[in-house]
């Protein structure tokens, strides 16, 4: 089937990945911190999470695949948690933007 070239055919739905799956679990943990995140389908998801306390906490976390898990890291390559303790991984997600002491 052929497109005018102005027009583009509709995008197909994205298929829910594994990434996805993992970044929504750690959206879900991090509730009890009080900060916001949210999954972002922008080619490669990614989970944008922000202190709603401060205008400049906001941070990117990624999920990359790793031998044997998954593993959270943020826009500065820094290891936040792996799939396997989420709870640790939330807990130093929030402490990242201020929203939960050591």
């Amino acid at each position: 089937m052929t497109f005018p070239k102005h027009a583009r055919p509709a995008a197909p739905p994205l298929a829910r990945s594994a990434e996805r799956r993992h970044l929504s679990e750690l959206a879900a943990a991090l509730t009890p911190y009080g900060v916001w995140a949210r999954v972002i389908e922008d080619g490669a998801p990614f989970l944008r999470v922000s202190n709603p306390t401060s205008s400049c906490a906001t941070e990117d976390v990624s999920c990359e695949r790793r031998d044997q898990h998954y593993a959270f890291v943020t826009t500065f390559c820094l290891q936040l948690g792996t799939s396997d303790d989420v709870p640790r991984a939330a807990r130093r997600t929030a402490w990242l933007v201020g929203a939960a002491d050591r």
